[in-house]
């Protein structure tokens, strides 16, 4: 992830400085934001590593699932705002990971997730595509996948997320 926030930060050096914008959110710990807030109420972030490890044991025993190893890594690297870039044909915007709700949204979601799912989570939901597709990666395996609910398809589209977000670019 560092060296996706690298490559980031370099185009928003070149005056691409819209890509560490974001809506404000009140309750939001304001460990990521930088500076004030703009007439459009957006406010300019930060990635922060993270420095302490968050259990994801009691998530995990509340849905009745064991994640795979790179979704814990995932959600104890960084706090971001935006984690998004063109792979190859598609559009991936990857979920936020915010100081005090990273939790709570991802639970959210895994509960919607698996009650669409025969009340399993084989996959779990990480993001979504340009065109609308999940993206999901597989619970067994770590591959990344984008599901097509209405078809009841999936189409591997890395070897793992840390793949997929090395891949990850910008359009200028």
């Amino acid at each position: 992830m560092g060296q996706y926030f690298s490559m980031r930060h370099d185009l928003a050096e070149e005056g691409m400085n819209f890509l560490f914008k974001t809506s404000v959110i009140e309750e939001l710990n304001s460990i990521i934001y930088e500076g004030e807030v703009d007439e459009e109420d957006y406010i300019t972030w930060k990635p922060v590593e993270k420095t302490t490890s968050h259990d994801l044991k009691e998530l995990e025993e509340n849905l009745g699932v064991e994640f795979h190893k790179s979704i814990i890594e995932y959600f104890n690297s960084y706090w971001f705002a935006n984690l998004d870039g063109f792979s190859n044909d598609f559009y991936i915007k990857l979920d936020a990971v915010l100081p005090n709700f990273e939790f709570d949204s991802f639970r959210g979601t895994l509960e919607r997730y698996k009650s669409k799912h025969n009340n399993r989570l084989e996959n779990i939901p990480l993001g979504i595509e340009g065109n609308g597709l999940l993206v999901v990666i597989d619970n067994e395996n770590g591959k990344v996948k984008l599901e097509d609910f209405e078809r009841n398809s999936f189409e591997v589209i890395s070897d793992s997320i840390e793949a997929l977000i090395s891949k990850l670019r910008i359009k200028r």
